[in-house]
């Protein structure tokens, strides 16, 4: 359990209070099973998470790629029902600068990108981008269950390579398991076993794979 527990759970309060119901606050707890971090959220309908459920996929990579970051401001993220919403997330450590926290704050703004669309066209823009503030990469959808999250990561996976696990060779199994690896699948529990299952590898083979993998991506 983290110390600071309390303190962040009124924060959150404040700021949902402050910003309204299209504002979810949600505070994570990193101490214990990742796949369970989750241990308050204000406003949940804004993204259909509770309490108990797990992190989203840009989390896991964006933590794979900046191990201790503080923060990450104004990034865009897709619900599962296509809504907009912009997020910020700032991240808290331990006297040893191990992750134990974080509060996301996810703000609904379909409405507000909808009326500004409709500010625009009026105005003759109608080459408005309502993707402006987000790369490429920044684009999730949260999701209620953390192995939910890793089996869609994973069909994703299998879409990009083309072809079932059976008929895979070593080259395309490395080239998935890259994939999930940038993805922080491997940071889920019990997920290497799911991926040795499915493609049919030991453990042991899993790692060298994995191995030559972050040794690819590092040439």
């Amino acid at each position: 359990m983290i110390k600071n527990e309390k303190q962040l759970k009124q924060v959150a309060d404040l700021i949902a209070a402050q910003f309204g119901p299209n504002t979810e606050v949600v505070v994570h707890d990193f101490t214990g099973d990742i796949d369970h971090t989750i241990v308050y959220i204000v406003n949940g309908h804004v993204t259909g998470r509770r309490i108990g459920d797990g992190p989203t996929q840009s989390f896991l990579r964006y933590m794979k790629r900046e191990t201790h970051a503080m923060e990450k401001v104004r990034y865009i993220t897709h619900t599962a029902d296509g809504r907009m919403v912009r997020s910020s997330t700032v991240n808290f450590f331990d006297d040893d600068g191990i992750l134990n926290s974080s509060m996301c704050i996810n703000q609904d703004i379909t409405d507000l990108v909808a009326l500004e669309n409709a500010i625009k066209g009026m105005s003759d823009n109608k080459y408005f981008e309502t993707n402006r503030l987000a790369s490429d990469d920044e684009f999730d959808r949260p999701v209620t269950s953390i192995h939910g999250l890793m089996d869609s990561l994973i069909a994703e996976g299998l879409a990009q390579i083309g072809m079932p696990p059976d008929k895979m060779n070593k080259e395309a199994k490395i080239k998935l398991l890259k994939f999930l690896d940038e993805r922080g699948v491997f940071m889920i529990q019990k997920s290497g076993q799911t991926v040795c299952e499915l493609l049919d590898i030991s453990k042991f083979t899993l790692y060298n794979y994995l191995e030559e993998a972050r040794g690819k991506e590092k040439k």
